[in-house]
């Protein structure tokens, strides 16, 4: 069948579209064609299209696409006119270097002394080539003692000092002097033996090991049966026993006298311990007896006391140990002039004149600082406002109260009278109340402890 008379399924109303739109374009043309001919040249028609959102751009991309380029021009000028001085430059210093200068002038207007560089440059080399050199005649002269035959070794002075071979027992090649073989030969020995001694508990079967067991035992049999009969102790039945007995255990001698000798010396060293023992607590039992003695004799003080007192009933108590509440007050400490004195160290300035206070450098040129304490104490009691000063009975009353408590502790310590008291004390106490001093100033206190110490 024939293509060109095949009927088209086309719509009747797509047939008028397209005659419509046939007729549209060809009025326009005539239009265009008579103005044309006019002389009147139609504008173009703008199409009122939309753009699609995948057309559409950035605000100033194109600007900045155009000073993207500028600036990349830029930049390809700035690099090519510094590649350009680069090139100038390495041209320059491979001329300097070389020793190629315009002048002398210009010689001396760069920093880096290219003369110098080009000796050093030149010492270098040769420095080089003659290691280089040095090198080759060191290679030659190995190769040369390689192919060389052996030289004998001229034989020496002492024939100790010959140089021997032997092998130790690892089957290894040794060399030493004569006279230190017979040495290492031994101590060769004694580590072959300490190795086979290793060796015999690893390397040996299970077979074997019960049956040096078994020999042993049957040694241990005999030399049992040699012995008279006699008390059996721990050491013969141990058997090589693993068990850690810990620090108390004393293994003993199998052996009857060496035994009986360790026994007699346990049993020296017990008896030291006992005696030891009991001395101290001999000693300790003096210290308790003394104690003992001290309280009754403080036990008895009280007594006296309460009974001067009037007390007769706690007296009584106290006597019979029936008072037992109430502790018994400690011996007071004995207090004897003698201890009053104090120990003073007063050490100078080696800078300073002796006797004179140090001055700061900052304080130089100011007045005394130690005027202020010339004055006395009734003088500054005066000054003082009578509202911040304290009750006048306050330091009577402490005076009484010291007074009488020193004649009490005196009086309890001593536990006698006052003749009894030995003439040395009394002439210490004496001679401190004597020598304590009004001090009026700093001064006379400084110098009363120069002159005591």
């Amino acid at each position: 069948m024939d293509r060109r008379k095949k009927p088209l399924d086309v719509a009747a109303s797509s047939l008028v579209d397209l005659k419509a739109e046939l007729f549209r374009k060809q009025e326009e043309f005539k239009k265009e064609k008579l103005l044309k001919d006019a002389g009147i040249f139609a504008k173009p028609k703008t199409s009122n299209k939309k753009p699609s959102i995948w057309n559409k751009q950035n605000t100033g991309v194109a600007n900045r696409a155009e000073k993207d380029v500028e600036q990349k021009a830029e930049e390809e000028h700035i690099l090519d006119k510094s590649r350009k001085k680069l090139e100038e430059k390495a041209k320059l210093y491979e001329k300097m270097t070389k020793g190629d200068f315009p002048d002398e002038e210009t010689e001396d207007l760069y920093l880096v002394d290219f003369t110098q560089k080009i000796i050093d440059k030149q010492h270098e080399v040769q420095e080089l080539y003659q290691s280089e050199a040095a090198r080759k005649t060191l290679e030659k002269e190995t190769d040369d003692e390689e192919t060389q035959p052996e030289m004998e070794i001229p034989p020496p002075e002492d024939p100790d000092e010959e140089w021997v071979d032997y092998v130790d027992f690892l089957g290894r090649s040794r060399r030493c002097m004569k006279k230190d073989l017979p040495s290492l030969l031994k101590m060769d020995q004694e580590l072959q033996g300490k190795r086979q001694g290793l060796d015999g508990s690893t390397l040996l079967s299970e077979d074997m090991k019960r049956e040096l067991q078994r020999q042993q035992w049957e040694k241990e049999e005999e030399e049992a049966l040699r012995k008279p009969m006699g008390p059996i102790h721990y050491e013969d039945i141990r058997e090589n026993e693993a068990r850690q007995l810990g620090v108390g255990y004393f293994a003993f001698s199998r052996d009857k006298e060496l035994r009986n000798k360790q026994r007699a010396t346990l049993d020296m060293l017990r008896e030291q311990t006992l005696d030891q023992r009991t001395k101290r607590e001999q000693l300790k039992e003096k210290r308790k007896a003394a104690l003992d003695a001290r309280l009754s004799k403080l036990r008895a003080r009280k007594v006296k006391k309460l009974r001067e007192a009037g007390l007769e009933e706690e007296a009584e108590k106290l006597e019979n140990g029936e008072l037992k509440g109430v502790p018994d007050e400690p011996e007071a400490p004995r207090v004897t002039a003698a201890s009053r004195k104090v120990e003073v160290v007063i050490q100078e300035r080696r800078d300073t004149k002796p006797g004179v206070p140090y001055v700061r450098e900052w304080d130089k040129g100011k007045e005394l600082m130690f005027g202020q304490w010339s004055k006395k104490q009734e003088e500054l009691r005066d000054e003082r406002d009578p509202e911040f000063a304290p009750p006048s009975d306050y330091f009577m009353g402490q005076k009484k109260d010291g007074n009488y408590r020193s004649q009490n502790l005196n009086s309890q310590a001593c536990g006698c009278s006052a003749q009894e008291v030995p003439p040395s004390v009394q002439t210490n106490s004496s001679d401190a109340q004597n020598q304590e001093p009004l001090y009026q100033s700093l001064d006379d206190m400084l110098s009363y402890y120069r002159q005591v110490t």
